[in-house]
């Protein structure tokens, strides 16, 4: 088993280490990506498909983690993803489609290659706080 510079135990089963350096997580729970359960209208089993593909074509494969999961709890905001980056939480809202997840990635893996960390304007305007409960923040964004 491998420990982090913490001394956290690192590792798959095996022993293998985990080269990730963060993960994405993009809810796929009870509205998100579902029209039809009040999320926003996006096109029925296409948007995961072609978020999984972007994700393949971003380059960040074996540096970031892509995990699709069932309600992260805001689903006034959805479609929901949350980006867990050098131990902090980014949340952000409404991406409903591909274009904005790409960005997304295109940020992180600047980010993760170090270079700048804070996020650049258009998706800032996306993101919010969460700490679970309620309905989420209002939202200050139209789609």
């Amino acid at each position: 088993m491998f420990t982090s510079p913490a001394g956290y135990p690192v590792g798959r089963q095996g022993g293998a280490p985990i080269p990730e350096s963060g993960f994405v997580f993009v809810c796929v729970g009870c509205c998100c990506g579902h029209a039809d359960r009040g999320g926003p209208k996006t096109p029925p089993r296409t948007l995961k498909r072609e978020m999984r593909r972007a994700f393949r074509d971003s380059g960040v494969e074996g540096r970031l983690r892509l995990a699709f999961t069932d309600c992260l709890g805001p689903c006034s905001e959805a479609n929901v993803v949350v980006l867990y980056l050098a131990g902090r939480p980014t949340w952000l809202r409404r991406v409903n489609d591909v274009d904005v997840f790409a960005r997304i990635l295109r940020w992180a893996r600047g980010a993760v290659d170090g270079g700048e960390a804070r996020l650049p304007t258009a998706l800032a305007a996306r993101s919010f706080a969460w700490t679970g409960g309620g309905e989420g923040p209002t939202p200050p964004i139209d789609g």
